[in-house]
């Protein structure tokens, strides 16, 4: 109670929105693992965001003309987060869903890292404390051991898919000062529509069930488009390495849905890691980093 009564009125609304949205693209994961049986990767992601890319053109006619000098920097962002879903769809291949949550999820050590070298953030002793206990957490949740720290394709390919997530998010959280947040989401799904076209035309079909269509369509506009614009809003009050942690509900979600999907395993120290997530998210969100003058 006492964390929410500090916490800024427009900070608990992009907290929300964090919530809304980690627990869709954390569902997203068995969905995507069951739909690349008919799709490749590339192919999945061109029409992924093809129906994001829909939904965004309203409001890049709206902005185009007041936000065109911005538009090189937003394309350049939208470039970005393709790299991270391509890397994480092929990873995907290769990997577990579980397994692809927890990595992708490590791009809350990435994003302090990035943040110090974009806009000189330095995280407070607390806000570290949480990184490592969110990390803890994250490992215990996919089944991550010591023992067992076997590394195979998909998880090197997922990694790369979670530095470009955080190089994403301390992107966001800049040039959303002075940016229209509509505008910086529709750029970004227009850009990366485009960009995908040139890697999915060998794999091109139209021969698909009807779920997966509909499925494609779920993941362009409420996962896709109004995903990233509810976290372009959050990143608007909630600094990049405070956002990264509440971020990694979207594994917790991911280990629940694949064990109620697929049937992968949610153990008790699985239970205990996204509790131990859940508890980094409530010293992240009371930790206030503090920024360089250097």
């Amino acid at each position: 109670m006492y964390i929410m009564l500090s916490m800024k009125k427009n900070e608990i609304k992009a907290a929300v929105a964090i919530l809304v949205m980690t627990a869709i693209w954390g569902g997203t994961f068995p969905l995507i693992k069951t739909m690349l049986k008919y799709l490749s990767p590339e192919l999945l992601i061109t029409y992924r965001f093809l129906f994001a890319a829909i939904c965004a053109l309203p409001a890049f006619f709206i902005n185009v003309r007041k936000y065109k000098r911005t538009l090189p920097k937003l394309i350049l962002l939208g470039v970005i987060m393709y790299s991270a879903y391509l890397f994480q769809t092929i990873g995907l291949r290769f990997t577990s869903a579980s397994k692809s949550g927890f990595i992708t999820g490590l791009y809350i050590i990435f994003t302090p890292i990035v943040a110090l070298f974009f806009i000189k953030e330095k995280p407070t002793v607390k806000l570290i404390f949480s990184l490592v206990v969110a990390t803890i957490g994250l490992a215990l949740l996919s089944g991550i051991s010591v023992n067992n720290l076997s590394v195979s394709k998909g998880d090197l390919i997922t990694i790369l898919s979670a530095v470009a997530y955080s190089i994403q998010i301390v992107l966001t959280n800049i040039y959303v000062r002075d940016t229209d947040m509509s505008f910086i989401t529709a750029v970004q799904m227009i850009t990366m529509f485009v960009v995908s076209v040139p890697f999915s035309i060998k794999s091109f079909t139209l021969s698909l069930p009807l779920w997966v269509w509909l499925s494609l369509v779920f993941l362009g506009s409420i996962a896709g488009y109004f995903a990233i614009l509810a976290e372009t809003y959050s990143l608007k009050y909630i600094d990049p390495d405070r956002a990264s942690v509440l971020f990694t509900l979207e594994p917790v979600f991911a280990g629940i849905t694949s064990y109620v999907f697929l049937k992968e395993s949610l153990t008790k120290s699985g239970i205990l890691g996204a509790v131990l997530i859940l508890i980094a998210m409530w010293l992240a969100i009371s930790a206030k980093p503090t920024v360089s003058d250097t």
